[in-house]
């Protein structure tokens, strides 16, 4: 049944009637971020997500077996490990073996076409186009963000702090926001404190209740997710308070943050401005987001889904995209990552029409790309980038020094007293061409 397009359930009936989960084919990996032993055994945990949503499943199969179906599609709506919904059409069958007198179940589900964009990119009004959902325009087809999935569904739903890291607009709030999500799903009582958009006086409000245990709806549960956008703006005496609030709550209550940063909070440390005790006592399972530049495979999908979803909002009907066009957006160094992006996608919807599209890449933003590349290694420590980006863009520039030769006396390894298959290794990890 691997081989079955879609996703494949088998139920048995037992003698009170009552459909049990036995099999799900492995699609459930690739849909929803389950292996198939995991969703069994979910569906018959008491008071879990997965267990109230195939209760539901069983329940519309029920009353399509009773009123012969009716004419509207079957539909049901499960959530991915990572909290999107996501609505399927569904057949089923009923039948008996010989060896059983109980009858059996099949149920074969088809995602459906997600929802379009938001309305709101119709207009040049600023929307935060990452938030709609990985169903949606979060994209993760490149082996990085494969790999990082794959970490981020490991820990999504385990008792572990989280740090999400990476540059400005890399996505860090949108999985983070994912993994609240699920917790508030899975009965935990969650808080989001956006430091950004937050004064001081009201940072102190929001510690200030914390640590008094004011909850937001009145309902105090036994468990609590705490999530902090740009922890490091996170007042030092706040942090003395936060960390004082976490060491008398151990026993009472299990508690879970998780927190974003687009700077390295070891810096934070070294300079006294981010609580060392604070930070070990945390013991964050990092989650790294890499710049949209080390993302081609993710640029080129996300042009096709963003173009096709946002012109249909705006009527424009299908709109090609030129191979120049899309060799120029591949690899444009997009320094605000998704933020760039779709400034400069909504931008050149504007100009698009009688089916082109057509690019409106801002010649500020070239120039911007062009000094990036060209900084120095001071000044790139100054502008304090995450390690990762300032190693690529050093790397950059020792390659383009060497004229792209690695090997030799006046290659690349040997100015770096690296041996070569280090560097190599080193380059592809960081998507250094």
């Amino acid at each position: 049944m691997d081989h079955i397009p879609g996703l494949v359930m088998l139920f048995r009936v037992d003698d009170n009637e009552e459909a049990h989960l036995f099999f799900v084919n492995s699609q459930v990996q690739e849909i929803l971020g389950y292996s198939p032993e995991e969703y069994v055994l979910a569906s018959e945990s008491a008071d879990s997500r997965i267990k109230n949503e195939i209760s539901s499943l069983v329940e519309r199969i029920a009353e399509l077996s009773h009123d012969g179906g009716g004419q509207a599609e079957p539909i049901c709506r499960l959530h991915s490990r990572r909290v999107s919904a996501i609505t399927f059409s569904f057949e089923f069958r009923i039948f008996t073996v010989k060896s059983s007198p109980l009858p059996f179940i099949v149920v074969s589900l088809e995602p459906m076409d997600k929802e379009p964009v938001e309305a709101a990119m119709a207009t040049d009004k600023r929307v935060d186009t990452t938030a709609v959902g990985e169903g949606a325009l979060f994209v993760s087809d490149s082996p990085l963000m494969k790999a990082l999935m794959k970490k981020l569904d490991m820990v999504i739903d385990k008792h572990v702090h989280l740090l999400f890291r990476g540059e400005r607009g890399t996505g860090k709030r949108t999985l983070a926001k994912q993994v609240v999500q699920a917790e508030k799903l899975n009965g935990a009582e969650t808080l989001v404190w956006d430091l950004p958009d937050t004064s001081a006086s009201r940072q102190d409000e929001l510690v200030q209740q914390l640590c008094a245990g004011d909850s937001a709806d009145g309902a105090v549960s036994d468990r609590l997710t705490l999530l902090i956008l740009e922890i490091s703006r996170l007042s030092l005496k706040n942090q003395q308070k936060l960390l004082e609030w976490l060491r008398n709550t151990t026993g009472d209550r299990v508690v879970r943050i998780i927190a974003t940063t687009r700077t390295l909070l070891e810096d934070h440390m070294n300079r006294g401005r981010f609580s060392m005790e604070l930070y070990y006592h945390l013991s964050f399972d990092t989650i790294l987001l890499p710049p949209l530049v080390q993302r081609r495979e993710d640029i080129d999908l996300l042009i096709d889904r963003w173009v096709s979803r946002a012109s249909r909002v705006l009527e424009l009907g299908e709109l090609e995209i030129g191979e120049p066009v899309r060799e120029r957006l591949l690899h444009h160094s997009w320094p605000g990552n998704f933020h760039d992006f779709y400034d400069t996608m909504r931008r050149s919807l504007l100009r698009s029409g009688q089916g082109v599209f057509r690019l409106a890449l801002e010649s500020g933003q070239e120039e911007s790309r062009k000094k990036k590349s060209a900084v120095s290694p001071v000044d790139i420590a100054d502008e304090v980038l995450p390690f990762d980006e300032m190693s690529r863009l050093y790397l950059e520039k020792v390659l383009k020094k060497t004229q792209g030769k690695i090997y030799g006396r006046d290659g690349a390894a040997h100015l770096l007293g690296m041996k070569p298959t280090t560097l190599q290794s080193k380059l592809k990890k960081l998507g250094v061409r």
